[in-house]
């Protein structure tokens, strides 16, 4: 295994250890954050904010009525209640409620009109179940997000956000929202989009250290205004709350454990750049990829999965609450190490027990050829050719730029998402193109099999 997939092995391995202790830490909270406004989230991450200063005694319906109104929105109430929001009406078990930001959470208020919310820094109107379906209120350490800047300016210089980010998957969340132009500084492995590896290669953009030890002299030294950490890796939560306590604006992205996490990110670093209106558009392509591919799968028999770190004979593989597990369940396919958590290493043993029809092998950096492929086969471990998927000629490999897609839980998963449906369930895409037919292994060319990917507006 590589270097670089060796970091990414454990650091989704202690993904889970670190969402647990992180509260329990001691870091600094987000108690004078002074920011105001209100959140309006229509649901499927349909959102707008709308920056409000609050007046003392305000409630929360007026404020709403004023946001609105800001918006260009009618707001239509029935006994009380809000029935629509911008023509968007309350369904069966999906009603619009007020919630307001309690310890970092949402908590359902049941009589808006009599809330003074003057006090609050965001209120949310939300088109809802619950408020475990509404768009989180903070980053993934407590903090509100809302408005670090607007336009991709910062709000307390009107000049151009300066922004590092220290992941990969990060790095592409901020360039798919628009903020590629505003990146000053990334870890060592963010080499996409072009726009970064460009900037990296004319010296725009500033190395700061690696995935799991980000340089923070380096950080300091090149002055953002908003750093983005990923809050699966212990690290960076360390780091931000120090650059916190030094001044720097940091926004720590969730642990990316499901594709709707993915979404919330997407959101999250948008409205943090005061671009929010890019992530709807990003966020509804990549929804709508998901669902033309659902609906192209259609019903099919469901194909037993392992996706493998390398071709290893006791390697990493992913466990349930992992966006590698949630993805693949979604195109009818089951995982079969999902009843085990996170990422870990698995036997040979065990994997001959589970038997899997499907084998998926995140490979090298480097592209594989036709000869590179036929050797890997050659050189697996007897107990994984004991399996349908060796015996039926189910083992593919993704190396090269490819292996990024998988292996980063970021914007690009839905290009990943297309490849694996078509692994999992050819049938129905030949039938609609016989031509539409994936190869056992991909490389850097691998956007040439992708037809679904629907673009942002």
């Amino acid at each position: 295994m590589n270097a670089l997939r060796l970091k990414l092995a454990i650091c989704l391995a202690v993904a889970m250890l670190v969402a647990v202790i992180t509260p329990a830490a001691g870091f600094t909270v987000s108690e004078t954050d002074e920011r105001q406004g209100v959140v309006i989230d229509f649901g499927y991450w349909e959102t707008s904010w709308i920056p409000l200063s609050f007046y003392e005694g305000e409630d929360a319906v007026s404020a709403l009525e004023e946001a609105c109104s800001v918006m260009g929105w009618d707001v239509i109430f029935n006994n009380g209640e809000v029935f629509s929001i911008d023509g968007e009406v309350s369904l069966v078990g999906v009603k619009w409620g007020f919630y307001v930001l309690d310890k970092g959470s949402w908590a359902y208020v049941e009589d808006p009109g009599s809330r003074d919310i003057s006090g609050e820094s965001a209120i949310c109107w939300a088109r809802a179940s619950g408020a475990d379906s509404v768009i989180p209120g903070t980053d993934a350490t407590g903090f509100m997000y809302y408005s670090y800047g607007t336009g991709g300016r910062s709000l307390s210089s009107g000049a151009d956000l300066r922004v590092i980010s220290l992941a990969p998957s990060v790095t592409e969340t901020v360039a798919y929202v628009g903020g590629a132009d505003l990146i000053v500084g990334t870890d060592i492995y963010s080499n996409y989009p072009e726009e970064v590896a460009a900037g990296r290669s004319e010296g725009k953009i500033s190395v700061v250290g690696g995935y799991t030890d980000p340089n923070y002299e380096w950080i300091v030294r090149l002055a953002p205004d908003i750093v983005f950490c990923d809050g699966g890796t212990g690290e960076h939560v360390t780091i931000a709350d120090r650059l916190r306590k030094s001044g720097i604006d940091c926004v720590v992205l969730y642990n990316a454990t499901d594709v709707e996490s993915l979404y919330d990110n997407m959101w999250i670093t948008a409205a943090a750049l005061g671009l929010s209106e890019n992530a709807n558009s990003v966020i509804t392509a990549a929804r709508s990829t998901f669902d033309v591919l659902r609906g192209v799968i259609g019903l099919q028999p469901v194909k037993r999965v392992f996706v493998s770190l390398s071709a290893d004979p006791s390697p990493w593989t992913s466990g349930s609450d992992t966006f590698m597990s949630d993805m693949v369940s979604g195109l009818s396919g089951s995982n079969i190490f999902d009843t085990a958590s996170s990422w870990f290493m698995v036997s040979k043993e065990q994997i001959h027990t589970k038997q899997p029809e499907v084998i998926i092998i995140i490979g090298d950096s480097k592209p594989y050829s036709e000869d590179s492929y036929m050797r890997l086969l050659d050189s697996l471990d007897p107990l994984w050719k004991e399996t349908p998927a060796y015996r039926n000629g189910e083992v593919y490999v993704f190396s090269g730029k490819s292996a990024d897609i998988l292996s980063r839980p970021g914007p690009r998963l839905a290009e990943a998402a297309e490849l694996i449906a078509k692994i999992l369930h050819p049938g129905p895409f030949t039938v609609r193109d016989p031509m539409d037919v994936v190869p056992k292994y991909f490389g850097d060319d691998y956007s040439y099999y992708l037809k679904y990917q629907r673009e942002r507006l």
